[in-house]
Parts: C-alpha cells; sequence; structure tokens
C-alpha cells in the first residue's frame, strides 16, 4: 500500500465514517475514482479488515451493489492516518550515500561512478518512466531503451576518477563509452541495493522507488541491527507458501514442505522466515506485500485452514479474501496442495471444484510441473493433411416440407408450451440456491459463463470490432414469466413524477441509479451445465443468440427500491 493508496483509501473511510454503509458504487463515483483504481482500493481495505460488507450485491467480490461499511480496524486507521482531508503524500527519502550504477541500454552498456542519491533518483525515474536520455551535473546520457539497471554501494569510498581509472586497466566490458564495470565487477566493490530500492519493479512501469511495496527498506540501506535485507539476490521468481499455524508438527511439517522445494531450485518463502529478516513485522502488511511480489502462491489445505478461512479468522483469513479476488483473474497464480488426502473437509467453500495436488498420492513431481510450465502430456503437431470423408446427399425440400406440414399446429403449440414449462421448473429447481438468495449468505458465487451455440470458442475470445463476443460471464439475478434473468451493468436513467424513464437526461427529470437486467428466454437456453470447468467451476449456460445477443428482454431495476422496475410499458416515448 503506497502513499496514493493511504491517501484514496483514507478519502474512502472519511465517506463511510460520517455515512455508513454505503453502495460501492456510489462511494466510488462520488469522489471522482475509477472502477479499477477503486476495486484496487477495495481489495486493500477488505485484506487488512479496514472495510466489511454489510449488504451484498448480485457478485462476490468486490461488486457495484455491495454495501460497504467500515470496520473498527477502519475506523482507527482513519483516525491514525496522516492523509485525511489533504493531498500530502510520504517521501522516502534516500540517505546520504554513493552509488555505483551498471546500465545496458539498446545501444551499449556504460556505468555511472561515485554518485549521490538525488543524481540516483533521476536514474530511477528514467529507467521506471522508460526515458530515452537523461542529464546528470550538465552530461546527456542516451541509452535509448533500458534492458538492465543495476544499483551497488560505493562501499570502497573510491571517488570517480579512481574507479573510472580502475575501470579502464581491470574493466571487463566494452561498450559505446569504451571499457566499463560489468555487474559482477561492481558487486565485488560494494553491495548490490537493487532489489531494496527499485524492487522488481520493470523499465516503463512508471512506480515511484517511495512505495513501500516497491522499496522495502529505502530509508535504511545499512539496516539496523536485527535487519535483513527483504529478499535473497536471485532472479528466479518468488515462490509463497500460505498454510495454518495448526500445531507445531503441522509447522515442522510445512517448514520441511519448503526447504523441499528450496533444495530443488525453487525460490521458496514462507511468513515466519521473511518476519526474521525484520524487527516489529506487521504481519498483516508482510502477507499482502508477499501476495502482491510473488509468481506463484502455494496454498496446503487442512482442516485448520479451511476453518479459519471459511471464518475468515486472522492471517488465513486475510490471505483468503486475496485469493478469493484474484483466483479467477490469475489462475496460474495459485496451486492448492494437501500432505494427505484430498476431500472436502479440508477446502474451503470457496475453492470447492478446484483442482487439487494430493502430495501423498502423487508425489511432488505434479507441483514441479506446474511451478516450472513442464506438462506431462505433450501432443503431436498439428497435422496439415486433414482427413478426406464422403459427402451425405441433401433431401428433397418438397419432401421434408410435406412430412412438416403432417403435424398439426394446434399438436407443435402444445409440445413447445410443455417443453418449455419443463425446461423452467427444472431451471428453478438447479439454481433454487440462486434465487432463493439470502443476505447473510456472503459465499454465494453469482457469475455465470453464457455461451452461443453456433460458434463456441471458448475459452479463447476473438476480439472482433462491433462484434459480440461467443461467450461472456454476467452475474444471475433471477428468473421471470420470459426467462432468466441476469445483470452485468449498471448505469443512470431519469425519471418523471409519475415514474416514467427517459435514457437520455433532462431538466425535468430525476436521475436514478439503476441495475440493467437482461433476460434470456427459455425457448433460447439449449443446455446449462452446473459444475463448469477446470477454468471457471461455476454455472455455465448454453444459448442461441438472436442477431449476435442472447439477450430476450432488457429492463433496469432501481438500486434503492428494489421492488421498481422499468421497462418499455413506462418509458417515455420521444417526440
Amino acid at each position: 500500500m503506497d502513499a496514493n493508496d493511504k491517501r484514496d483509501l483514507d478519502r474512502i473511510l472519511n465517506v463511510l465514517y460520517k455515512e455508513s454503509p454505503l453502495a460501492w458504487y456510489k462511494i466510488y463515483t462520488d469522489l471522482g475514482l475509477e472502477k479499477h483504481r477503486a476495486d484496487h482500493l477495495f481489495k486493500i481495505g477488505f485484506a487488512f479488515n479496514y472495510l466489511q460488507i454489510e449488504d451484498k450485491g448480485m457478485d462476490e467480490y468486490p461488486t457495484d451493489n455491495h454495501s460497504v461499511g467500515l470496520t473498527n480496524e477502519g475506523i482507527q486507521f482513519f483516525a491514525l492516518s496522516n492523509f485525511s482531508g489533504t493531498d500530502k503524500t510520504v517521501e522516502t527519502r534516500l540517505p546520504v550515500q554513493r552509488f555505483n550504477i551498471y546500465i545496458n541500454g539498446s545501444l551499449g552498456g556504460f556505468n555511472l561512478l561515485d554518485i549521490d542519491a538525488e543524481q540516483l533518483q533521476i536514474v530511477i525515474d528514467a529507467y521506471l518512466e522508460e526515458k530515452p536520455d537523461f542529464t546528470i551535473a550538465g552530461q546527456n546520457y542516451c541509452p535509448k531503451k533500458f534492458h538492465a539497471l543495476k544499483i551497488f554501494e560505493n562501499t570502497a569510498k573510491r571517488n570517480a576518477r579512481e574507479l573510472k581509472k580502475l575501470g579502464n586497466e581491470q574493466g571487463s566490458k566494452k561498450g559505446f563509452m569504451g571499457k566499463f564495470f560489468s555487474e559482477e565487477d561492481l558487486e565485488e566493490l560494494g553491495e548490490n541495493l537493487t532489489y531494496s530500492i527499485i524492487g522488481n519493479a520493470q523499465s516503463g512501469s512508471g512506480k515511484s522507488v517511495t512505495e513501500p511495496s516497491v522499496t522495502k527498506n529505502a530509508t535504511d540501506f545499512n539496516s539496523a541491527p536485527g535487519d535483513i535485507q527483504l529478499a535473497e539476490n536471485t532472479t528466479d521468481k518468488q515462490i509463497f507458501i500460505s498454510y495454518s499455524w495448526d500445531s507445531q508438527e503441522y509447522e515442522d511439517h510445512v517448514f520441511s514442505f519448503a526447504n523441499e522445494l528450496r533444495e530443488n531450485g525453487f525460490n521458496v518463502d514462507i511468513d515466519k522466515i521473511i518476519s526474521q529478516r525484520k524487527t516489529s513485522t506487521n504481519f498483516n502488511q508482510m502477507m499482502h506485500e508477499a501476495f502482491l511480489q510473488s509468481e506463484h502462491i502455494i496454498v496446503v489445505l487442512s482442516k485448520g485452514y479451511k476453518e479459519k478461512a471459511d471464518a475468515f479468522q486472522g492471517g488465513v483469513g486475510v490471505e483468503y479474501r486475496i485469493i478469493l479476488g484474484e483466483i479467477d483473474k490469475y489462475p496460474r497464480k495459485y496451486i492448492l496442495v494437501s500432505f494427505q488426502g484430498h476431500d472436502d473437509s479440508i477446502i474451503p467453500m470457496g475453492l470447492i471444484g478446484r483442482d487439487v495436488i494430493d502430495i501423498s498420492k502423487k508425489g511432488l513431481d505434479p507441483l514441479f510441473r506446474k511451478l516450472t510450465a513442464q506438462p506431462e502430456y505433450v501432443l503431436s503437431p498439428v497435422s496439415k493433411a486433414k482427413p478426406s470423408l464422403p459427402s451425405r446427399e441433401v433431401a428433397s425440400f418438397a419432401n421434408l416440407q410435406a412430412k412438416t406440414n403432417k403435424t398439426g399446429p394446434e399438436t407443435t403449440t402444445a409440445e413447445l408450451i410443455a417443453k418449455r414449462i419443463e425446461k423452467k421448473k427444472q431451471l428453478r429447481k438447479d439454481f433454487a440456491g440462486w434465487l432463493n438468495y439470502k443476505k447473510e449468505d456472503v459465499k454465494k458465487r453469482f457469475r455465470m459463463i453464457i455461451h452461443t451455440t453456433e460458434n463456441d470458442t471458448y475459452p479463447d475470445q476473438p476480439m472482433i470490432p462491433n462484434t459480440q463476443p461467443t461467450w461472456s460471464g454476467a452475474e444471475i439475478h433471477g428468473s421471470s414469466h420470459l426467462g432468466m434473468e441476469f445483470c452485468n451493468e449498471n448505469t443512470q436513467i431519469y425519471i418523471d413524477h409519475k415514474g416514467n424513464w427517459s435514457a437520455e437526461p433532462s431538466d425535468n427529470l430525476k436521475a436514478v441509479d439503476v441495475s440493467v437486467i437482461k433476460t434470456i428466454a427459455y425457448d433460447d437456453i439449449v443446455a446449462w451445465d452446473m459444475d463448469g470447468d477446470g477454468i471457471y467451476n461455476c454455472p455455465h449456460f448454453y444459448v442461441n443468440f438472436n442477431d449476435g445477443t442472447p439477450w430476450k428482454d432488457i429492463s433496469y431495476v432501481d438500486h434503492k427500491k428494489k421492488y421498481v422496475h422499468f421497462n418499455s410499458s413506462n418509458k417515455i416515448q420521444n417526440a
């Protein structure tokens, strides 16, 4: 959580301190925040237990329709914050220190030797903003495009002139500025501070080195007694293990598991090891940063983990909130494992149906494959030659039409009505858990996947301009006499004193926040799969699209008055 996050989160807490709960959509739109920015802040506030869901909306985490409230921790953060009502940001000043820098750009490589903290800041800003050149002490440098940036402490205390002479004599590389030190040479002269200062930020990321999530211990590069650098000097992507502190025996088992992975070449970290590197560890912040920075999160399931996760209790609860918010977006990041057995008694409700590696039966090889993206089965290359199959003769249209005409219209209509009623009954039975939803059931997931039956390219999605996607996600809302209702959008309409509405604003009309309710006709629903698949383990609908869309009818529901609907019957007709 950086200074800008703290400031904007404090603005949200300020609103909720005055009036709580409020609809999440109203909070962030009134503050002028974009949706993706607001959702990022929601995840932080939820993970640190500053925000809580008071009244659930259409989806699980997060959605515009949530009513969000302030927790006791949120009130405490708001009261202690230095950001209330101001645009103040905290800048971490680099200490008085000298640095040697290795830069490799598209025009070649070079060094900057014995520079101070302000000059270092210029270089870092150019790197993070992907500037083609920068100027230090009147000298212009033009890497054009950064390929590498390494920062080392000048512990040798040699000035720039001495270092340049040493570089000309012993430098192991040649670049467009002549001989210079390689990163290995500079590491012998002083400690590698790259990760301490800029973390894993990439060129062009635009991240500020004053962000705590990036700079780590940037306020003290020399480290106070008891503090150790946050991460090891390795190019391997970090892997973090999430588990429950069930017992000492179980913790020993997890530690042994982590050590085994490290001995097999994986850069694995675990909470208690990270806490040894710093004093006064904030475990919530530490876990949040570890989850953001790690390429993979290994979740070790147990009965204790399930109990704490389902109750959102302790550190497991904090981590579980983050997992629920990210696992659909980053399906390869999270890997579920079990030391002994695999059943629902160890799997939290939100993770049921997902792949779990049972190490007691399969060993570590399946885990190694996921961590290294090495498939167990490799299919043959696609052959250019395709099978040649005989054609079928097209039947006579007149014969088929005559056969069709033998069926009376009354019989056909009766069959259609019977099938429609039966399908409606079965849909309402299968989706009773969603249609008869209770507010206190905060773990219900409402998102469904809707496919066209004509051109199913799932899970790929061709991006064709002005063309409806062949599959998409939507939140189930209810059912009506027309069909199954879904909601995946919020908007505003404008109403008069009689309750008639228009999509266009006018001086004599009042703006109302509404949910857009879209209906798929029962006749257009061909099939549904309650279990989903390995990509989206939620129900899937297979639907006939009409004119490129699955929707048969569109209406609107008032956010504040759920019983108030707006449709074509009360729409204001333009003159």
